[in-house]
């Protein structure tokens, strides 16, 4: 009976045992990212998957999310916006994923949220159009300014700074782009100005001199362009180079972050007269210690990790995608759940009070954007970044 009963005894303690160490190995935590690794937008997609496997990589040597490692699953969209579908369907019926980082385009993100939304999952994506409303999209956030955003510092810096009154509008044909442009103008007429041209070019063109003829006949000023690819901020570029316009221009962050990598091709001269906007704390003034801010030290990483940094945009265009599944580990911790309706919830309630190197973030019921116009300054010299990546202010209080 006493042997008995010491069996027993074993066989309780080896089950409570066994039964705390599958408590204590944690399940990982997998995140779905989804990109265009072929396809028009495949050279996004490369810049993409490397800032986000940095993060998971810092993520998980960090303790992972709530405790969890984080298992990266990606997926190429393609740059088509029906596989992007079925895609996300995959992998969360059977991969199982439980957060998304991506789609980029906006074109591949709208029809996505629609499934996330219905898998009541978290989503974070790089994508402007203001269409990804919270009532179109209640669980998904984007950690890049809208259109409008991004234009209202050049906008205000070109009026007020500037003085100038006569401006002109160009984008690509993207969902972005068009967005922007409609709020552009509602947003000139806010200050009581109209623009004097409206211009639009396709992906890639090959060519846009009839554009830029057609501005510079205005009698613009300045031109305001906004568009997503770093192929047509250099094609403008080079187009006004060739016409002889040496009017100021005022871009977008595709203008900064592919700036660098431009400039190598076309030469500085091409950037005489070129303001664009950044992230505030990826900027500095005359003055500001070199190397201590949170992006620098970033930048520095990159430098070290990515052997081919420069030909992709450098550090500035890495750290979009970068903080995006720090963003999903801050909302996940902070929600205590993966569900979609409650870190949704727990992002409008605390977005501002989150880490991150760009700026202070800001959420709520009516936008699901995280960085506003204040988030970003206009720069100037954006081919030039100092020695710790960060980026000329054109204007200093």
């Amino acid at each position: 009976m006493d042997r008995n009963r010491k069996w027993l005894g074993l066989c309780a303690a080896m089950a409570f045992g066994l039964a705390s160490t599958q408590a204590g190995a944690q399940e990982p935590l997998k995140l779905g990212g989804m990109v265009s690794l072929t396809g028009n937008g495949a050279s996004i997609g490369k810049v993409a998957e490397i800032g986000w496997r940095m993060a998971v990589e810092d993520i998980n040597a960090q303790g992972g999310i709530a405790g969890r490692p984080v298992e990266f699953i990606l997926a190429d969209t393609l740059t088509d916006p029906t596989h992007a579908l079925g895609e996300a369907r995959r992998l969360i019926e059977n991969e199982g994923i439980e957060a998304m980082v991506g789609p980029v385009t906006s074109q591949e993100v709208i029809p996505v949220t629609a499934v996330t939304t219905a898998a009541n999952l978290p989503q974070i994506t790089a994508a402007s159009s203001a269409t990804l409303t919270p009532q179109a999209a209640p669980y998904h956030f984007s950690n890049s300014p809208t259109g409008l955003a991004q234009m209202i510092p050049n906008i205000d810096y070109a009026i007020d700074v500037l003085g100038l009154t006569k401006l002109a509008i160009i984008s690509d044909n993207g969902g972005m782009s068009k967005d922007a442009v409609a709020e552009m103008i509602r947003y000139l007429k806010s200050r009581e100005l109209e623009p004097v041209e409206v211009q639009e070019f396709a992906f890639r063109t090959e060519d846009m001199t009839p554009q830029l003829f057609s501005l510079r006949s205005s009698g613009a000023e300045a031109v305001l362009i906004i568009n997503s690819l770093g192929d047509d901020a250099r094609k403008f570029l080079q187009n006004r180079d060739e016409i002889g316009w040496d009017v100021p221009v005022f871009g977008s962050l595709t203008m900064t972050n592919f700036s660098v990598g431009n400039a190598k091709i076309l030469g500085q001269e091409a950037f005489e007269g070129v303001n664009s906007v950044q992230f505030v704390g990826m900027t500095y003034c005359e003055g500001d210690p070199v190397g201590a801010s949170a992006y620098a030290r970033f930048d520095k990483r990159a430098k070290e990790t990515v052997s081919d940094l420069e030909r992709l945009g450098g550090s500035s265009s890495i750290i979009p995608y970068y903080i995006e599944p720090f963003i999903v580990k801050a909302a996940i911790e902070g929600a205590g759940s993966t569900d979609g309706d409650k870190v949704a919830a727990w992002l409008e309630a605390n977005a501002a009070s989150m880490d991150n190197m760009l700026g202070t973030f800001s959420a709520s019921s009516e936008t699901h954007f995280l960085p506003s116009s204040k988030t970003l300054v206009v720069v100037k010299n954006a081919f030039a970044p100092r020695e710790d990546g960060l980026t000329e202010r054109a204007k200093c209080d």
